[in-house]
């Protein structure tokens, strides 16, 4: 019966999305980021829901562009043009990059890591030809806090439930199938996916008008907490700490800062669990090889891959098939994200990478500055809560990328959407205002 359901939905979303492209990318998103094939991988089992989305998606974009073509302003932006660069360093680190034809020691190979890097990038400027407005991204909005409540709920439901072959060493790992695939099978990236989803869920309740039903939508907050010290990820408390820290600060509502702070630090001292506050102490602690000691390691390795091969990196999808060469270290990832593009791909990669960064915080001021000069237009409250939720989103990741890899993390590239989009829209919200014309909402 399940299975039939799932025929039905992926029919209709194929059927749909020929006509509307952006649901399409609402689906691929929903996909990668809930990622129910590996939840309920027994429906899934023999059917490529993700590859028939995305032929539907194309499909429905060039109807769209063939028809009555497409506004090609939000694709034509600054920061789609550093990230075009680093995608095209990441190729020629493929090509040229002196690591990637041996073997991998460990992990996705090269070839894999390449295949998955250009699903990402192609899916993401696919989304910036028809995501084109608030509305598209209010649903966009919509199925990352859907999908993330599922998880908070999986996440904590593995726990009260004690099923605790779902634990690595104390640690909650994400769903997979029976082979062990998953897209958070890292505990540190199944973290991320809380820290990142806990501020669109807080801001989700500001735009409830009923202050019960945002009060139980605000209850889903601790649990999501408790799910990421489960994972006991600390660059996922880090995470929490600074999300936590940004909607303190941005709050209108001051009166709440005191409240959300003890009960962050009520919720960590009840339920941070052993591992977590073990973990959690050590965060500082250089010595060991356990510790910071690892990561500092990696990143004076990565250096010399940096130093070695400034050009092309040594390959995408190879940091760990060279560490070997650069240091006496145990084979592993950058543990940082900036330092894993430039030694796999390059100074160009990682200078891409940083520009990438700063346009988006760039984009959020003026896009801040938008909501101030434009208070009084109807889509301003639905712009300034998207472009909060994404700012402390992508901030808390930001940090916490300064100790992870999370090179292929969809959900940095999710959050580009909402930075782009409105950063465009604000921009057209501007001109039609100065000249007397409301643009059409879209």
């Amino acid at each position: 019966m399940g299975k039939v359901l799932l025929v039905i939905s992926v029919l209709t979303t194929v059927f749909s999305t020929l006509l509307r492209p952006w649901i399409g990318i609402i689906a691929y998103y929903f996909l990668a980021i809930l990622g129910p094939q590996y939840i309920w991988w027994w429906t899934f089992d023999g059917l490529r829901v993700s590859l028939w989305v995305a032929i539907a998606t194309f499909g429905g974009i060039t109807f769209a562009l063939v028809k009555h073509g497409l506004d090609f302003t939000f694709f034509r932006t600054r920061l789609n043009f550093w990230l075009f660069v680093l995608w095209l360093n990441i190729n020629i680190s493929y090509f040229l990059g002196p690591y990637v034809s041996q073997f991998a020691a460990s992990g996705l190979s090269p070839e894999q890591v390449y295949s998955v890097t250009n699903n990402i990038f192609l899916f993401y400027f696919c989304s910036t030809l028809v995501i084109n407005g608030p509305k598209s991204l209010r649903y966009l909005a919509f199925v990352f806090v859907i999908a993330s409540l599922y998880l908070i709920f999986w996440a904590n439901n593995q726990y009260f439930t004690q099923n605790w072959s779902q634990f690595n060493m104390g640690r909650l790992m994400g769903p997979h199938r029976l082979d062990g695939s998953s897209i958070y099978g890292d505990e540190n990236a199944f973290a991320m996916l809380f820290v990142t989803a806990i501020p669109f869920i807080y801001y989700l309740g500001l735009a409830i008008p009923k202050v019960i039903y945002r009060y139980l939508v605000w209850l889903a907050i601790p649990f999501g907490w408790h799910a990421v010290f489960l994972t006991g990820s600390r660059g996922g408390l880090i995470g929490l700490l600074i999300t936590v820290f940004i909607v303190v600060i941005q709050s209108k509502r001051k009166l709440l800062a005191l409240p959300l702070i003890l009960a962050f630090i009520i919720a960590y001292q009840w339920q941070g669990g052993s591992i977590m506050k073990q973990r959690g102490q050590m965060i500082a602690d250089y010595q060991g090889e356990s510790s910071a000691e690892m990561r500092v390691t990696a990143w004076s390795a990565g250096l010399k891959m940096i130093a070695s091969h400034p050009i092309t990196g040594v390959g995408i999808g190879s940091f760990i098939t060279a560490l070997p060469h650069f240091s006496d270290t145990t084979p592993r990832v950058a543990h940082n994200t900036f330092i894993q593009f430039t030694a796999e791909s390059g100074l160009g990669a990682g200078f891409a990478y940083l520009m990438i960064l700063g346009s988006f915080l760039n984009n959020c001021r003026q896009i801040r500055n938008c909501c101030k000069n434009n208070k009084h237009h109807a889509e301003i409250p639905i712009i300034h809560l998207l472009n909060a939720a994404s700012t402390v989103s992508f901030i808390g990741l930001i940090t916490c990328s300064i100790f992870l890899s999370l090179n292929i993390y969809e959900i940095f590239f999710f959050l580009l959407i909402f930075n782009n989009t409105l950063m465009v829209y604000c921009m057209q919200l501007n001109t039609s205002l100065s000249d007397g014309i409301d643009i059409e909402q879209t």
